[in-house]
């Protein structure tokens, strides 16, 4: 059988063939350049920023505030504590549609839209990634609603943290004060030590302790999801809460105290006149220092400033009242001091004394009778010390009444030339 030699002819490619080839060549070649460029310019110009951009992505400092410190009676009753609380808490860089989610945040809590987006657009500037305070103090029934609509809700978290709690309500409102947010012009003062969000005392004890009872701030690195929530905690730094204060003031008298003064406005304070320490002070119509520690409602602070009993006003110590009987004391001493009576000046009390073309009558209609300086004190006869006065003179009232320069030189130089003084001195 013979054999056939084959021969394969070369076939031509076709010129257009050959330009579609070099062009997706060049095509691919130009994307990989722009792949590679792409990948230059993210991992060695923004290398740093993007590594920074993850990480905060993936792990986040947390800051833990401390527990302000608790205040006692002199009997080691509390008197100011704190208590768990649930403050909802948002971070707008977890959340793609920010709208979308404080509107949903809004509807699961009742509130309206604009109050909560008032909350995520004030003016106090903060660090990327740090949480917003959007509702504290929140109820059981609100982190229910939030924790089971979680995925709803990117970059919203419940966070349990101190809350300063007074046990008694409005019990020594005025004397304890109340706690509240820290204002803008705090921040702008200059104290590093101050974050926004961040609650310290506003008035009373509250505020002049406030160093000593803020005690420091923790901290938390944590490690979170794309949602922002939290998934375990890396590394933590306790926070050291405040210092303890144990004040004079007598739970049980002050008790009593609000007792007696019922409903009326007015005032109580009562010392130990052995060393001047305060047992109680009442200040009445009161308010309750809870509601500015949970943070106060715009309607609870009109009901306060609009009240035309101004129960914001501490009596005791800022109001402006006639001293009454408790004056008589200083007309008493002064005179005897100023040598114009003695401890048996007799003074005879028939109901009332005329000076000038008023009469001036005593408390009990038809006088004392003959009364004595102990007598006087103790019976509070007004006529005895309307005479007395009126011997002491009104120079004389003025020099020996509490806050007068002359009584406060004559009570230094009694206390440097008296002989227990000068002994303890040389010890």
């Amino acid at each position: 059988m013979a054999s056939r030699d084959f021969q394969v002819v070369p076939r031509e490619i076709p010129p257009e063939f050959q330009v579609r080839v070099v062009a997706g060549a060049i095509a691919v070649l130009v994307a990989f350049l722009l792949l590679g460029a792409r990948l230059w310019l993210l991992q060695v110009v923004h290398g740093p920023e993007m590594r920074s951009l993850s990480e905060n992505n993936r792990i986040r400092l947390v800051r833990v505030p401390a527990a302000r410190g608790v205040v006692y009676d002199r009997h080691g009753e509390i008197l100011v504590d704190n208590r768990p609380a649930f403050d909802v808490v948002f971070v707008p860089e977890d959340a793609h549609d920010r709208r979308r989610v404080l509107r949903n945040v809004a509807a699961y809590l009742d509130e309206s839209e604009t109050a909560v987006h008032q909350m995520l657009h004030a003016p106090t500037k903060r660090p990327p990634y740090e949480g917003i305070v959007l509702r504290r103090d929140l109820d059981w029934r609100g982190v229910v609603a939030l924790e089971t609509h979680q995925l709803e809700l990117p970059g919203v978290s419940v966070q349990v943290g101190p809350r300063r709690y007074y046990p008694f309500g409005p019990l020594a409102g005025h004397l304890l004060g109340y706690v509240g947010e820290v204002s803008e012009s705090e921040l702008k003062d200059g104290a590093s030590d101050f974050r926004a969000g961040d609650l310290v005392g506003k008035a009373s004890l509250e505020k002049s302790w406030d160093a000593e009872l803020r005690g420091i701030p923790g901290g938390q690195q944590v490690e979170v999801d794309a949602l922002g929530r939290r998934m375990r905690v890396l590394q933590e730094v306790p926070d050291v809460p405040g210092s303890t204060l144990t004040l004079t003031l007598d739970r049980d008298l002050q008790e009593a105290a609000e007792r007696a003064l019922g409903d009326a406005a007015g005032a109580i304070v009562a010392l130990d006149p052995r060393n001047g320490e305060i047992l109680v002070m009442v200040s009445h119509p009161a308010f309750d220092p809870n509601v500015f520690s949970r943070g106060i409602r715009p309607e609870e602070w009109r009901a306060l400033v609009q009240d035309r009993l101004r129960p914001l006003n501490n009596r005791a110590v800022q109001g402006q009242f006639p001293p009454g009987s408790t004056f008589k004391m200083v007309v008493a001493t002064g005179a005897l001091e100023e040598g114009a009576v003695t401890a048996t000046t007799g003074v005879s009390c028939s109901g009332g004394v005329q000076f000038g073309n008023h009469f001036f009558r005593c408390w009990k209609k038809g006088g004392h009778g003959g009364v004595n300086l102990h007598r006087a004190i103790v019976e509070s006869c007004d006529v005895f010390f309307y005479q007395v006065g009126q011997r002491l003179g009104v120079d004389g009232i003025a020099e020996t009444s509490p806050g007068s320069p002359a009584r406060r030189s004559r009570w230094r130089s009694a206390r440097a030339t008296s002989p227990r003084r000068r002994s303890r001195w040389r010890r």
